[in-house]
């Protein structure tokens, strides 16, 4: 307990700034206004698996001149106080761009990738109910180890540019979380 509060009234996301107590009403009625995805024409929706990545979601990829283009609707439960998207929902759809070197290296459709490195740059914000696209690069595919970049981009404002490495595993990716023949060339 912090000045007589406890955890769950410190923490008071969905109870806006009255430092009410959290509760899953509170959360629920949070994502019941949450505003439509509604992806750009051309945009279908991609597997992300359980847990986080489906809270992140959902993803969308389409391909665009030959490369695949990830994008999500910025939304409610993305944003913090200020109504742009969180760092670390812009860490983590980063971070899912994997996708698009999976894309690129069919033989890496199947494959467990795991974040090795991720960094990143925040250049601007990204505002409640922008849509929100990567425009990643595979930079180099080795026997263990792949490495790209990503700009975040909304309309042609840059958001953030981030590098990220992965390895790669000689595991496949638990069913429903990899690209798989999705979007196959």
């Amino acid at each position: 307990m912090r000045n007589g509060k406890t955890a769950a009234t410190l923490f008071d996301g969905a109870a806006g700034q009255r430092g009410e107590a959290l509760d899953t009403r509170a959360v629920a009625a949070m994502l019941a206004e949450e505003i439509a995805d509604d992806p750009p024409p051309g945009y279908a929706p991609l597997p992300t698996g359980t847990g986080f990545n489906a809270y992140l979601g959902p993803l969308y990829g389409r391909p665009v001149d030959g490369r695949l283009r990830l994008g999500m609707r910025v939304g409610r439960r993305h944003i913090n106080p200020h109504d742009s998207c969180h760092g670390g929902i812009l860490a983590a759809f980063a971070d899912m761009q994997v996708y698009v070197s999976q894309y690129e290296a069919p033989h890496l459709r199947h494959a467990l990738t795991p974040t090795v490195s991720l960094s990143l740059d925040f250049v601007s914000p990204a505002v409640l109910g922008e849509w929100l696209e990567g425009d990643t690069q595979l930079l180099r595919a080795g026997r263990t180890t792949l490495f790209q970049q990503t700009l975040g981009r909304v309309g042609e404002r840059l958001v953030f540019r981030a590098s990220c490495v992965y390895r790669i595993s000689s595991r496949k990716a638990p069913s429903g979380s990899a690209l798989g023949d999705m979007f196959a060339r």
